[in-house]
């Protein structure tokens, strides 16, 4: 099958299509043979505390991963070029290079997305009559990990975590699951070959589990952080969306790389004594979200707190003749009312 492939690639565009393809199949594979060997020779807790060690070697002011930041939703405008294959093998990473220059708007990335999450919310339309999902459903493309009459699970998990941010507000993964870093690093596995499975970000949303996980634990909206500051969507696009369009004033985002030029204006802060020791370039970052670990020494903020503030959600979303699904019972933190129609005229 591997061949085939490169025999496909080798057709459409000789060795200038193939080499890069190539190279592209080695790097995941080997990622996933690494990530693989670590989830089976360590423990979860083992595993996490060796991943930041080895991504924040030699770094002053490393932040903790497990500390979320606080943004306004609207900020997040762009897509990091990072893989987000095995983003959890990157935590805390600092990465040098020009990957935060000009990267893609999340428009323009995700326009088909972006199209039928408007179509749906903003135009009200039956997810039957979106575009994409009739692609999906006839087999044509996925959307994330569905194809097909899969589809029709995707899009209704979709109402739900919709419902849920809409009718109780934007909350932590932590939050909804209500446990400890400690108690979701140390989860038990059936068999050693379950450390080898990958691990889906987002899963958590969607399902009640008795299996919880530090990924799990830590699958809040993920994003990057430029050399100037610029908060980059690194995972979690329909997250981001339902809180844009939901007019979310503030979420809870877990940091997973930042520029090394960025890092240094941290390492800056974190090291000096007072406000007046600082850079001008430093001075105007003091009151980003990703500063609120290395601030607190000069005293130059007041107020500021580490919960989710939240403006009053306007009243927004479906047409009221066309309102979203009834959603399953089995999902956590997603109301159940009575008087929520039940769409009809699916396809099964």
């Amino acid at each position: 099958m591997v061949l085939l492939r490169a025999m496909d690639h080798f057709r459409e565009g000789g060795f200038e299509r193939l080499l890069p393809a190539a190279r592209q199949w080695a790097s995941y594979h080997l990622e996933y043979l690494l990530f693989g060997l670590e989830r089976a020779l360590l423990t979860d807790r083992q595993w996490f505390e060796y991943t930041v060690w080895r991504n924040q070697r030699g770094i002053d002011a490393a932040a903790d991963p497990r500390e979320l930041r606080y943004v306004d939703p609207a900020r997040i405008r762009r897509k990091s070029p990072w893989e987000t294959r095995f983003c959890f093998r990157k935590f805390g990473a600092v990465r040098a290079g020009n990957w935060d220059v000009d990267p893609p708007r999340l428009a323009d990335k995700f326009d088909e997305i972006w199209e039928a999450l408007e179509s749906r919310y903003v135009d009200g339309n039956a997810w039957e009559d979106v575009a994409l999902v009739q692609e999906v459903a006839a087999g044509n493309r996925r959307w994330r990990l569905a194809t097909g009459e899969e589809v029709w699970e995707w899009v209704d998990d979709l109402d739900a975590v919709y419902r849920s941010i809409r009718d109780n507000g934007y909350r932590s993964v932590r939050e909804i699951h209500g446990v400890p870093f400690e108690e979701a690093a140390e989860p038990s596995y059936d068999s050693p070959v379950e450390r080898f499975l990958p691990v889906a970000n987002e899963s958590m949303f969607f399902y009640e589990t008795d299996d919880l996980t530090l990924f799990d634990w830590m699958a809040d909206i993920q994003v990057d952080i430029g050399r100037d500051g610029e908060i980059l969507q690194h995972n979690g696009r329909h997250r981001i969306w339902f809180a844009q369009h939901l007019d979310v004033a503030e979420i809870p985002v877990c940091v997973v790389v930042r520029h090394e030029k960025w890092q240094q204006l941290r390492d800056e802060i974190a090291n000096a004594s007072s406000k007046s020791e600082l850079s001008d370039r430093a001075r105007r970052h003091l009151d980003h979200p990703d500063m609120t670990d290395v601030v607190d020494d000069l005293n130059v903020t007041e107020g500021r707190t580490d919960e989710a503030r939240q403006r009053p959600l306007p009243e927004r979303g479906i047409q009221p003749e066309r309102t979203i699904d009834q959603p399953r019972s089995d999902r956590i933190g997603l109301p159940i009312s009575s008087d929520t129609p039940v769409r009809t005229g699916r396809k099964h």
